[in-house]
């Protein structure tokens, strides 16, 4: 018996862990899907490459354009709502600064393609933080993607020393143990990068790497223990390579470093990241009723498409069969008669070299073949109508008419409604996702950011406030909310009209001012223009509300602390702290 968590019941325990995935994820077939959406396709047919069109139509609709979550505090009072105002400035940074749409999109297409994309969530470094190797009197930051001599050793500018990061991992590169139900209840999950060589022995974070060897080539391990070559041609050949698996244990909370072929562990280290769980997320829209491994919309997708593609090919056979030809005794045309008559010259003159009737020398062949294009056609029309009901696109939603001289606002409505309840559970799924992304980085945040920071907010009577806090000081459980609709597309006349909404509410808002003495409530405000894309709306509520005098917390050079803050406004609205 091998003993539990010893090197080589890991190393058995990932072995198993790939053969769970091609059992129940058909692994095997992804490379297939990925080639479909690359266009690769035998010669000799003509594709309709649905599973392309499928799916860059389902990413518009189902990644946030511009990714943002709303903080409440669990807890009444003023100081506790600015606490909230902080945590959601900083959230809102940090999904722009670290390009989180950009992973969500690559997310997408992984759920779309494989039946399920995992994300980890990170801090510092690409490789897994290491408390002890942090440096200055900070202690916030570590220099482990650098090598002795300041070159890099991490090459995703994704990952930056002493930030949080969120970055896709490819979906074979990321094992789950047998039988697994959810990421919640992963007993652990392996991550396999490829690095060279020369990289790992020069990172801190490692030890026992001094015999460590790799290959000229990225070799990856099957699911039945052997290995396989992959990209060996060109570049790949200057650099020896190591498949690295990172393992981020849930049982000890720690996070371990192998090879399949090195006798010692290269870390074994305590997780510090594993705050609420294992620090990553996956992404499934058709979720397995068992397993983790979803069901891939590109494995729905493929009978339809191989299917269209047959009738599209023979329709083009057919096409060139309809053509007009003709047969002509030998010798009755010459070649270069013979070239006058394909030519595109008009009223050309064609010497023919007979005896008797014409007739008797040269007959039209028309096989007509116009009944079956029109066959073919409809059965074309009827397979993509199978695809727009398996993936829930209606003809509208992707761009169609509906066949119809006239569609009324009433029948487009009903269509697109019914379309949208299969888009908003995937839109809904991205929101949870993202969500239990930012809760995560609101963790990583508290636990590592010990610094003061200075941030400007507009509290909730609408005037804007410098406060100077550390992240330590306002770690706390918050509500999270993430909205579905900031996915949705807007063209120029919804701006227009937005403008011109959002323009005669703030006219009204101003009259309020003038005729009672106050406007309406600036929470009322808030939640107004939040509705509205592209509104700075901190900036905007100051603007429309009075600004108290300039002096301490007014501006950046005399910042207060959240409760003085909080004081502020209670006495200027005369209400409880």
């Amino acid at each position: 018996m091998v003993k539990e968590r010893s090197l080589q019941w890991w190393k058995d325990a990932i072995v198993n862990g790939m053969k769970f995935q091609l059992k129940y994820a058909k692994s095997n077939m992804w490379a297939s899907y990925k080639a479909y959406y690359r266009h690769e396709f035998p010669e000799g047919i003509l594709p309709v490459n649905m599973v392309f069109s499928v799916l860059r139509q389902t990413i518009p609709q189902v990644y946030f354009r511009n990714p943002a979550v709303v903080i409440t505090p669990t807890k009444p009072g003023l100081e506790f709502e600015l606490h909230a105002r902080l945590v959601e400035d900083i959230d809102n940074w940090l999904l722009r600064e670290l390009n989180t749409k950009y992973q969500i999109k690559r997310m997408i297409a992984d759920a779309f393609l494989c039946g399920i994309s995992t994300g980890f969530i990170g801090y510092d470094s690409l490789y897994g933080y290491d408390q002890e190797k942090t440096i200055g009197k900070t202690g916030i930051a570590s220099l482990t993607s650098f090598d002795k001599k300041g070159n890099r050793i991490e090459y995703n500018t994704g990952a930056t020393p002493g930030m949080p990061w969120f970055i896709r991992s490819r979906p074979e590169d990321v094992v789950y143990p047998w039988g697994c139900e959810g990421i919640d209840s992963a007993e652990w999950v392996a991550m396999r990068v490829f690095r060279p060589v020369d990289d790992i022995k020069a990172d801190p974070k490692y030890k026992n790497t001094k015999d460590l060897k790799g290959s000229f080539v990225q070799r990856r391990t099957t699911p039945a223990g052997g290995t396989r070559d992959e990209w060996n041609d060109g570049d790949m050949k200057d650099h020896e390579w190591v498949e690295l698996w990172q393992i981020r244990d849930a049982k000890t909370k720690k996070i371990l470093a192998l090879t399949m072929d090195h006798s010692e562990f290269l870390r074994e280290d305590e997780d510090v990241l594993q705050i609420e769980g294992i620090p990553a997320e996956t992404l499934v829209f058709n979720p397995d009723p068992d397993f983790i491994y979803g069901v891939p919309d590109a494995r729905i997708i493929e009978p339809q498409m191989l299917e269209l593609n047959e009738i599209r090919t023979q329709a083009m056979k057919h096409r060139r069969i309809d053509i007009l030809k003709f047969l002509y005794k030998e010798g009755a045309v010459k070649k270069e008669e013979l070239d006058k008559m394909l030519t595109e010259q008009v009223q050309a003159g064609i010497m023919i070299n007979a005896e008797g009737a014409l007739t008797e020398s040269i007959m039209p062949l028309q096989p007509g073949a116009s009944g079956i294009l029109a066959d073919l056609e409809r059965a074309g029309e009827v397979v993509r109508g199978d695809v727009r009901e398996m993936v829930g696109f209606s003809r509208s939603s992707v761009g169609e008419y509906m066949g119809k001289t006239h569609i009324s606002a009433k029948e487009t409505d009903v269509v697109n409604w019914a379309n949208q309840i299969r888009i908003d559970e995937r839109r809904d799924i991205v929101a949870d996702m993202l969500t239990n992304i930012v809760r995560k980085f609101n963790q990583i945040v508290f636990t590592n950011w010990t610094q003061p920071m200075v941030r400007a907010v507009v509290g909730p009577d609408g005037a804007k406030y410098w406060i100077k806090f550390s992240p330590t000081d306002i770690k706390a459980e918050y509500n999270l909310k993430v909205d579905p609709t900031n996915a949705l597309p807007v063209d120029q006349r919804t701006k227009r009209q937005d403008a011109i909404e959002m323009a005669t509410a703030w006219a009204n808002m101003n009259m309020g001012l003038v005729k009672s003495g106050a406007p309406a409530p600036a929470e009322l405000q808030r939640y107004f223009f939040n509705q509205f894309d592209g509104i700075n709306v901190d900036r905007l509520l100051a603007q429309v509300n009075q600004q108290p005098a300039p002096g301490a917390g007014m501006n950046p050079e005399q910042p207060v602390p959240p409760g003085v803050a909080a004081q502020m406004m209670a006495a200027k609205t005369r209400g409880p702290v």
